[in-house]
């Protein structure tokens, strides 16, 4: 059991992150300068349909994948697991993303008032199919451990995603049907490498009792990937049903930058919760959990610190005129999902005991949450309105998750402590990220970003030490 290993796997998966995020940033200047508001608000329809039918379906069972396959008594199991669950998926997708297809024209008719965005509708089901039978496979390489094989896989795909997107917009101004082809085309490359390395976990028998307790668990789950779509991928629904559907663009632009936080979380739980499941009767785990918080609550604040307050020198430079004003919803939206990557990140008691029923009441509780606070605000507030029922509901969840997971596998994380920290960022950031862009805004911001870099320090979540053995994990090989 090794803190190098956890960190350096982590970093593979944040160089995947980290290219792919940059690949969309070269991307923005134009997309946003080829596409009107209403083009991005179509692609945020398309995102939060495909995340509802992606988790609810796809995910969940990959879900179930984890817990299941930690517990197996043999390889043979875990191969029929595999090729149990990856072919339900498959099936299921492929029906409901085709269904999508076929009723492409009313739902561009009743969602954006308009039928021209129906071809761009199809496109999206069949890109957001591969993409997502390519990260279900990705899951496989996860719980394997084999963390390099999806840096080998997903950068050539990005390049393509990249390369592809940014020809077909600009020599054959395809506009926002350029972005949804090259998806397509880089899953489909992705996923033809997932399934030829994977090929023994893919090669067991499809098991009917296997499938049935892996049903057992994702129905538990429902409630929970309810929630996750209700609070991530619905803002689309809700905004452009209360009339702002401009508004529904800047939020999508606003979304991607503020995910950046999301998605370098993402990376380190893709490593950590396979790391803790697999190894949750190990003398030790308690200790190493608490140590990896903390080091992981200070990179995330130190982020997240960054990203908020240089939005709108971000925005300036890489967002066409029309999403200028966008920037002021990074600093909020970032800070709700710190909240949620807190909440994926420190709950593994549930799986590693495989009470999986808590998701289900915990999942109906934040949904709840969620609703209360949005369809009161989301009328007079707009995307503000959302960015608060979203902070809301991820609170919710922290709180439940943390309780019932600290019974299971009790783990003393040092919750107030951080709170206090990260309440102290925010007061120094709030009055600062607003300045205009100037030379002197930019000196203040910087040493703004400096103070926020101490704070760890001043309450001694972080050591000199740990800063040189994050160093030499990154450096070191991965498995």
């Amino acid at each position: 059991m090794s803190i190098r290993f956890v960190v350096g796997s982590t970093a593979a998966y944040l160089a995947v992150t980290m290219a792919e995020r940059a690949g969309s940033l070269l991307l923005v200047p134009l997309l946003t300068r080829a596409l009107t508001p209403t083009d991005y608000a179509a692609i945020l329809l398309i995102t939060n349909s495909s995340a509802l039918v992606n988790l609810v379906f796809g995910y969940s069972l990959a879900h179930a994948l984890l817990t299941l396959f930690a517990n197996a008594a043999s390889d043979a199991e875990r191969r029929n697991l595999c090729t149990t669950i990856l072919a339900s998926i498959a099936l299921m997708l492929g029906l409901l993303h085709s269904t999508f297809a076929l009723l492409a024209r009313p739902i561009s008719q009743y969602f954006l008032h308009t039928s021209a965005y129906q071809t761009t509708i199809m496109l999206g089901a069949l890109a957001s199919f591969l993409a997502t039978c390519s990260g279900c496979l990705a899951v496989i390489g996860r719980l394997t451990e084999r963390h390099r094989l999806y840096l080998l896989v997903q950068l050539p795909s990005a390049v393509v995603m990249v390369a592809l997107t940014a020809w077909l917009l600009v020599v054959h101004s395809m506009g926002v049907n350029s972005q949804y082809i090259a998806i397509a085309a880089a899953a489909a490359i992705a996923t033809t490498i997932y399934v030829s390395t994977l090929r023994h976990w893919l090669s067991g028998h499809f098991d009917g009792r296997l499938l049935a307790n892996v049903g057992r668990i994702a129905v538990q789950m429902l409630p929970w990937q309810i929630a996750t779509v209700l609070t991530t991928n619905s803002a689309a629904f809700f905004l452009t049903r209360a009339g702002h559907v401009e508004e529904a663009g800047l939020f999508m632009v606003a979304s991607a930058a503020a995910g950046l936080v999301l998605l370098g979380s993402n990376a380190f739980e893709s490593v950590w919760t396979t790391f803790v499941v697999l190894r949750k009767d190990e003398p030790g785990l308690a200790a190493m959990q608490v140590r990896i918080f903390s080091l992981y609550s200070a990179v995330l604040l130190v982020g997240a610190a960054a990203l908020c307050l240089f939005a709108r020198e971000l925005f300036a430079i890489l967002v066409g005129p029309a999403f200028q004003s966008g920037y002021r919803l990074v600093p909020p939206l970032a800070l709700a999902y710190c909240i949620f990557c807190f909440t994926n990140s420190f709950s593994q008691g549930l799986q590693a005991k495989q009470r999986m029923l808590h998701y289900a009441w915990i999942g109906a509780v934040a949904s709840a949450v969620f609703l209360a606070l949005c369809l009161p605000l989301v009328g007079p507030l707009g995307a503000s309105g959302i960015i608060v029922a979203m902070g809301g509901s991820f609170l919710a969840m922290l709180i439940a998750l943390q309780i019932v997971s600290n019974r299971l596998m009790p783990a003393t994380y040092p919750w107030a402590r951080h709170a206090l920290m990260w309440l102290a960022a925010v007061a120094i950031v709030a009055p600062i990220y607003p300045l205009p862009i100037s030379w002197q805004a930019i000196a203040a911001k910087l040493a703004a970003l400096a103070v926020v870099a101490g704070l760890p320090f001043v309450i001694g979540a972080v050591r000199i030490s740990d800063l040189q053995l994050a160093r030499a994990a990154i450096f070191a090989p991965t498995r």
